[in-house]
């Protein structure tokens, strides 16, 4: 398994080059478009976006232009997404049947927005896929597929909708477009479709199939976080994607169940669905992440410390140490400045004086992890002299 993960972005812009938003290509491991299977290929787009890379430092406040298939329309899957934030493209190859219709027809009900990929006015394109027009915002042309002229036949099926103009490659190309109506643009002559690569983390494939499992079986809430105690990696990126989609939902916790509680058992089941079909698991014969490897390092030491530091620890504080870890790593491994994470999940005081000011026992601890993993054992020593803890046994610690 690759230890980067690669997503390209392309910016759309307004009539005045403001950009509107950013389009989303999903890449290999290689960095290249081969896509064997549309629904992984979409699915991997959402995990690497949301899961990992994070839609803040992604696309910020802008929306995001996804290409949707149409088996992953069938699932609740787009339930678990904000609605506000996402722009669903409906490639010009997917299959439009009844449940197709209706599943479109229902998140168009709810708040999603749907666009045309590559719409055409060829007739056979204009019967298969006008029976979702009064559902679609967007439709994109090719314009190295398009015949302009059309634009200036009557009826215009597409007269209601925004109009994007894509691969635009010169100037001209562009203004012959505005000038017949079209309000958004996107192409080589604005911006080529930029790589975006990060180091990835993944949580393994067969512990995301057996919670997956447990929630389909209704388990109880009490195995299913019992469970999620052992998933440290899937912890980190749950925290990740509602950091970037439902940051309200990481207000003021305290552990990792408060966050499952919140989020809830179904919406949890349609995002272990998504990593699922993103094929972005490992299995247990790929070799160790060296992402992976670190953050359950840290993650296993605080909780060591916090064995030595406080005698029987109860679960409440052994939850506080693990979410603190977990914080720390989104800065560490997803890039995420700490200042936003206090700034954007206001946690509970306990939890922002260990990660800001390394104040009181659990900052204490977590201060001691980061002297210890830059190799400053006597550094570390000394925070931890007044419970007794000699530099041997900090050493001791040491994976």
């Amino acid at each position: 398994m690759h230890n980067t993960l690669t997503l390209a972005r392309q910016p759309i812009m307004d009539r005045t080059e403001h950009i509107i938003g950013y389009e989303f290509f999903y890449r290999d491991a290689n960095g290249q478009c081969s896509i064997d299977d549309p629904r992984q290929a979409t699915a991997s787009v959402l995990v690497n976006l949301l899961n990992q890379l994070g839609s803040t430092s992604a696309f910020g406040d802008l929306i995001a232009f996804i290409n949707t298939d149409g088996p992953l329309l069938l699932t609740d899957i787009l339930r678990t997404l904000p609605k506000e934030k996402f722009i669903f493209e409906l490639s010009e190859t997917m299959k439009v049947n009844t449940r197709i219709y209706e599943s479109i027809r229902y998140f168009h009900a709810q708040g999603y927005r749907f666009a045309l990929d590559n719409a055409s006015f060829h007739p056979d394109y204009l019967e298969h896929f006008g029976i979702l027009f009064p559902y679609i915002e967007y439709a994109k042309f090719d314009v190295t597929q398009t015949d302009i002229e059309q634009f200036n036949l009557y009826p215009n099926p597409y007269g209601q909708m925004k109009l994007i103009a894509q691969k635009i490659e010169f100037h001209e190309m562009a203004e012959a477009y505005e000038e017949i109506g079209f309000e958004f643009f996107q192409g080589f002559y604005f911006a080529k479709a930029h790589l975006i690569t990060q180091r990835r983390i993944d949580p393994q494939y067969m512990d995301v199939m057996r919670l997956f499992s447990l929630l389909q079986h209704d388990a109880p809430i009490d195995e299913v976080c019992d469970s999620f105690k052992h998933q440290d990696i899937l912890s980190l990126q749950l925290i990740q994607f509602l950091h970037s989609v439902y940051p309200e939902h990481l207000h003021g916790v305290l552990s990792v169940r408060e966050i499952i509680e919140r989020f809830g058992t179904n919406a949890l089941m349609q995002w272990l669905l998504l990593i699922i079909y993103s094929k972005s698991g490992t299995k247990a014969m790929d070799e160790k992440n060296p992402h992976a490897v670190f953050a359950q390092e840290r993650i296993n030491m605080m909780l060591s410390l916090l064995q030595k530091t406080t005698p029987s620890p109860n679960e409440k504080l052994m939850e506080h140490v693990r979410l603190i870890a977990l914080l720390s790593l989104l800065e560490g491994i997803m890039n995420v400045p700490i200042q936003n994470i206090i700034e954007t999940l206001h946690p509970d005081n306990v939890i922002e004086d260990a990660l800001i000011t390394h104040t009181g026992v659990l900052g204490r601890i977590y201060a001691t992890v980061l002297k210890m993993e830059s190799g400053d054992t006597h550094g570390a020593a000394i925070l931890l002299k007044s419970f007794g803890i000699t530099p041997e046994e900090l050493n001791s610690l040491h994976p």
